[in-house]
């Protein structure tokens, strides 16, 4: 049977389906650049406006000469950064177009360093994820079809919060919605964030998707800003990042460096002990959290790799208390038994799993409310 008898006979045993096809195809798009709004668009971003680079930049452009040039590379991909909106649509497409055409890992699916991840806020304060057809073209493209928005208790729409990639650097990005549907962004957050310096674990590897790394799992648990500064293997507590961090305002400063600090033991006190002071001269009753180095599963078979961690442990914890005897006021530690990662928590021994990250996410949730007294 040639093509045209088939697309005949189609037709006449299902011309609802065809048209229903062909009507969808017809649907005229309407694309909303963030870029484009006359007010801040992007969530969770320190630095802003003309103070960056590009858009999804998360350190300002002065910091190209200043920080080491990975630092730089790194702070240009769009980890922990969010975009929320409020649409009354059944169907959203994503689109971008990323520097980074190399979009997985070896041991990180592309879903975690280049994809997008969506959720919806109920009214109760829970969340709704929605799965999204991707395509990691030149140009990646998230199609969300079918959404129940659950129009009776949400008559204005939903909002909708859409965590950028983890590991790549977005060029420029559209939301698109049929032409007859309302969508509005939702301004970024003058709340004061919760800041995080820290490496590869906190920049969120390996996520097997973008929301699913444990800053952007902490919030949405808190429902506050959560600025992502994790750098992926230069996550050292240098002084020239320390200096950038503390020119603004957090609700807590969280420093998880040490997985990246195992090289350099001689120094771990002391570049403790100057970012923990930096930060107390700059923000007197701002809470610190000093991080234990949490990044090994298997170390009843490695008992080279354990020693060595359980030292960078051993000294930080030593300068805490050192700092502590000195009277530093508001400093709390977050040990490695608090995070409880386990061999069933880590890709490859070092990076989590999303259950790892769940993991992370639980035991920073607990004392952060601790100590917030939420």
């Amino acid at each position: 049977m040639n093509y045209s008898k088939l697309l005949l006979l189609m037709l006449l045993l299902f011309p609802g389906a065809m048209a229903s096809a062909q009507a969808k195809k017809g649907v005229d798009f309407v694309w909303y650049n963030p870029a484009s709004e006359k007010f801040l668009t992007v969530h969770n971003q320190l630095w802003t406006g003309s103070a960056v680079r590009s858009f999804y930049d998360r350190l300002p452009a002065k910091a190209e000469s200043v920080v080491r040039s990975p630092v730089w590379k790194l702070s240009r991909n769009a980890a922990g950064l969010k975009l929320v909106f409020k649409t009354d649509a059944q169907e959203i497409t994503i689109r971008y177009v990323l520097s980074n055409k190399n979009y997985a890992m070896n041991h990180f699916p592309a879903t975690g360093v280049s994809g997008v991840d969506l959720f919806a806020e109920n009214s109760d304060g829970s969340w709704a994820w929605t799965y999204g057809k991707y395509q990691f073209k030149d140009t990646v493209t998230y199609t969300y079809t079918g959404l129940n928005l659950d129009k009776e208790k949400y008559k204005d729409g939903r909002t909708f919060h859409l965590y950028l990639p983890l590991y790549n650097s977005v060029q420029w990005m559209e939301i698109g919605i049929p032409s007859d549907k309302a969508f509005k962004f939702t301004p970024a957050s003058a709340e004061k964030p919760i800041v995080v310096y820290g490496t590869s674990i906190a920049q969120g590897g390996c996520a097997s998707r973008a929301g699913m790394g444990w800053t952007n799992i902490l919030d949405r648990n808190l429902h506050m800003p959560v600025a992502n500064l994790g750098f992926s293997g230069n996550g050292r507590l240098e002084k020239e990042v320390v200096d950038m961090i503390v020119e603004k305002e957090a609700k807590v400063f969280v420093l998880d460096c040490l997985p990246n600090l195992g090289s350099e033991t001689a120094n771990i006190k002391s570049k403790i002990a100057y970012a923990v002071n930096t930060i107390r001269e700059k923000h007197p009753h701002t809470p610190i959290i000093l991080v234990d180095g949490s990044h090994f599963t298997e170390g009843r078979l490695n008992a080279t790799r354990t020693k060595g961690i359980l030292r960078t442990n051993s000294l930080s914890r030593e300068a805490y208390q050192e700092l502590k005897s000195k009277g530093v006021q508001g400093l709390y530690y977050l040990a490695k038994e608090d995070i409880g990662l386990d061999m069933n928590d880590s890709v490859d021994g070092t990076h989590p799993t999303d259950i790892g990250m769940l993991k992370y996410a639980a035991a920073c949730e607990k004392l952060i409310r601790n100590i917030l007294k939420l």
